[in-house]
C-alpha cells in the first residue's frame, strides 16, 4: 500500500529546490485568525476548486500536488471573478493553505500551464514563506523576497512537470496576450535581457519585491537542467550548487549588485573603525600600527583617520571611534537586520586576526 503523502515528504523535497538565496527568515508564525476569514470570504464569493465543480481545475490542483509529494486535500482552492492576472496563497496553519487564483489568470492559461501557478503558490506554502518576516522592512528582506520567487518558480516547475508549459505561462503572464498573438520563442524572449544589458543595475532596481519575469525564465530554463531532482522521466547534468551560482549572479547584475556594494562598503567601514579603536586603546598610533593599518586600508584613509584624530586627547579619540562605530553599525543593521548578528561576528573575528597580524 502507498504511504499518503505529507507535509514532510514536500518538505524534504522542497528543501531540494529551495534556492540558496532564499534563506529562511524569523519565523513571525502564522495569521490563522487572519487566513480563516480570507477562507470565508472566499468560499462566499468565489468558486471553490473541486472535482465536482470545476473538474479541470481540480486536475491541475491534483497534479500539482502530487508531484510537490502534497495531500490535496491540505489545499483550499478557489477562483474569483477577476480581470486581473494574479495568484495569492495565504496561510491557515503548519498544514494547510489557501489560494485565490483570478478568472482573468485561467482564462488565458492551459491547463498544465495553470499546474504552473499552483505549483508556484503551493512552493510558498511549503516553504513557509508566509510565515517569515523581518522585524522592518529592508533591503535584506526585499532580497529575500526576490530569491523566494526562485524557489517557487522551481516548485511550479516541478509541478506540471514541463518546461514549456513554464515558460508559456511566465511569457502569458508578462504581456497579457493569449496563444494566438505569441510565438513561443524561448531563446528570443530571454535575449531581452540584452536591452538591459546596456545600462547597469541601479538602487532603484533594489526596491522591487519580484525580479523581472524573463529573469525568472532564465532561471527555471537553467533549473530545467540540474542533475538532482527529475522533470518527467529526465534527469540534467549540471549540479544545483552550479546553477544557483548563475542565478546568483544574474540576480546581481540586473538587481541586487548596487545594494550587496552598499552593505559590503558599510562592513568596511565598520571593520576600518573597529580596527582603528583597537589600535588607539594604548593612546596613540605606533609607527607600527600605521603600517598595519595602511597595509589593510589604504593610506589615503589612513591619513585621514590620523588628520581628523590628531588634535584629540585620548578619550575625544575614544568617544569619536565609538560615535563613528555606533553610527555604521546602526546603519548596517538598517540594511540587514535579519543577518546582522552573524556579519557583525565575521567582522569581531576579522578584527581578533588583524590584531594577532
Amino acid at each position: 500500500m502507498q504511504k499518503p503523502r505529507s507535509l514532510s515528504d514536500a518538505k524534504n523535497l522542497a528543501e531540494k529546490y529551495r534556492y540558496t538565496g532564499d534563506t529562511q527568515q524569523r519565523i513571525i508564525g502564522n495569521a490563522s485568525q487572519a487566513t480563516q476569514q480570507i477562507k470565508r470570504v472566499l468560499s462566499s464569493n468565489g468558486l471553490q476548486i473541486t472535482q465536482a465543480l470545476t473538474p479541470k481545475l481540480y486536475e491541475s490542483l491534483e497534479t500539482a500536488c502530487k508531484n510537490l509529494k502534497l495531500p490535496v486535500e491540505s489545499i483550499f482552492a478557489y477562483v474569483s471573478s477577476l480581470p486581473e492576472l494574479q495568484a495569492q496563497c495565504f496561510e491557515t496553519d503548519d498544514d494547510n493553505c489557501v489560494i485565490n487564483i483570478s478568472s482573468g489568470l485561467i482564462n488565458l492559461l492551459h491547463a498544465d500551464e495553470v499546474t504552473f501557478v499552483i505549483g508556484h503558490e503551493i512552493g510558498h506554502h511549503i516553504l513557509k514563506h508566509y510565515q517569515e518576516g523581518d522585524a522592518q522592512a529592508s533591503i535584506e528582506s526585499l532580497m529575500n523576497q526576490r530569491a523566494k520567487e526562485i524557489s517557487v518558480d522551481r516548485a511550479g516547475l516541478i509541478a506540471c512537470q514541463s518546461l514549456e508549459s513554464s515558460l508559456r505561462a511566465t511569457m502569458k503572464v508578462l504581456s497579457g496576450l493569449p496563444d494566438e498573438f505569441i510565438r513561443f520563442d524561448t531563446s528570443n524572449f530571454i535575449n531581452q535581457l540584452r536591452i538591459a544589458d546596456q545600462q547597469d543595475a541601479t538602487l532603484a532596481d533594489s526596491l522591487t519585491t519580484h525580479p523581472s519575469l524573463i529573469l525568472r525564465a532564465r532561471a527555471l530554463l537553467w533549473f530545467s537542467m540540474n542533475d538532482e531532482i527529475k522533470l518527467g522521466d529526465k534527469l540534467g547534468s549540471l549540479p544545483l550548487e552550479k546553477i544557483n551560482d548563475w542565478v546568483r549572479k544574474d540576480l546581481d547584475r540586473y538587481i541586487d549588485k548596487p545594494m550587496r556594494e552598499k552593505i559590503t562598503n558599510i562592513e568596511n567601514n565598520l571593520f576600518f573603525w573597529t580596527c582603528s579603536k583597537t589600535a588607539t586603546l594604548k593612546g596613540k598610533f605606533t609607527r607600527e600600527d600605521r603600517k598595519n593599518l595602511i597595509a589593510e586600508f589604504g593610506e589615503n584613509n589612513v591619513e585621514k583617520l590620523i588628520a581628523a584624530i590628531e588634535d584629540m586627547n585620548i578619550d575625544e579619540v575614544a568617544e569619536f571611534l565609538n560615535q563613528k562605530i555606533a553610527e555604521t553599525s546602526e546603519e548596517l543593521a538598517r540594511l540587514v537586520p535579519s543577518s546582522i548578528s552573524k556579519r557583525i561576528e565575521k567582522i569581531d573575528q576579522k578584527v581578533f586576526n588583524f590584531k594577532e597580524s
